[in-house]
């Protein structure tokens, strides 16, 4: 992911407005791609964690101390937004697999893949469904996981590991592979 420039960063940082939008303009489509599966796809509560996510950014922007990738930590925080959010429904959003509107029109998989998508990430909990997304879909590496999460990188391995392994268990008949997984 392209990263923002240090002068617009800084600027953002001190509050210049102008900036600050730039960060938005940049980031905005990467972090509703964390939110809106989420939401259960529902775009009024995505939206909402989208402002709530900013407005935190907004905030916290002159702590931001370059020891990770910015859009790490903006991911680690829509990670805690929608997780609190989450808790103070006090029931679980599912995360939905990744559509059209998502990844674009060349899609190559089938309805019964995308069926079985569906189904498998329904059968997860929304911590393990946010760790098999974020890692097999969004390509975050476990270090970056590990900032977000704020769980050791050798364990999300494990738990990554272990929950590949239940889902081949659950789902024997479907002829899983490691990369559909």
């Amino acid at each position: 992911m392209q990263e923002l420039d240090d002068i617009t960063l800084k600027k953002a940082a001190r509050g210049d407005q102008k900036a600050f939008k730039s960060l938005y303009d940049l980031y905005a489509p990467f972090i509703w791609k964390v939110l809106f599966p989420i939401s259960e796809r529902d775009m009024t509560t995505a939206r909402e964690l989208l402002q709530d996510t900013f407005v935190k950014v907004y905030e916290a922007l002159r702590q931001f101390k370059g020891e990770s990738a910015l859009s790490t930590w903006l991911y680690r925080i829509a990670y805690t937004t929608a997780m609190g959010h989450t808790r103070k429904r006090k029931n679980r959003f599912r995360f939905q697999p990744y559509d059209d509107t998502l990844v674009g029109s060349n899609r190559t998989d089938t309805y019964d893949d995308r069926q079985l998508a569906r189904k498998v990430l329904d059968s997860l909990s929304t911590n393990e469904r946010f760790l098999l997304i974020a890692r097999e879909i969004d390509g975050i590496s476990f270090d970056d996981l590990s900032l977000i999460t704020g769980q050791k990188s050798g364990a999300l391995r494990t738990r990554l590991h272990r929950l590949k392994e239940s889902i081949r268990k659950s789902f024997p008949q479907e002829q899983l592979t490691v990369s559909e997984v």
